[in-house]
């Protein structure tokens, strides 16, 4: 009974999908949308590559943390 129900209601679904008519195109990326990522998304990159590379030498000095 529970496979005929999934199956009930899979079958209007499976029918609108293959109502649609042609595909969209797809959406054009905005060049200046896409240089501000990469530009923050190195930036973080950078910042946490330097918090990791300035915490490691607190750590092998042995003295405790705040």
């Amino acid at each position: 009974m529970k496979r005929f129900l999934a199956g009930l209601l899979a079958l209007p679904l499976s029918a609108f999908a293959q109502s649609q008519s042609a595909p969209e195109p797809p959406v054009e990326a905005h060049p200046i949308g896409t240089i501000i990522f990469v530009v923050l998304f190195v930036g973080f990159c950078v910042v946490f590559a330097w918090m990791v590379w300035r915490n490691k030498d607190k750590k092998e000095d042995g003295k405790p943390q705040p």
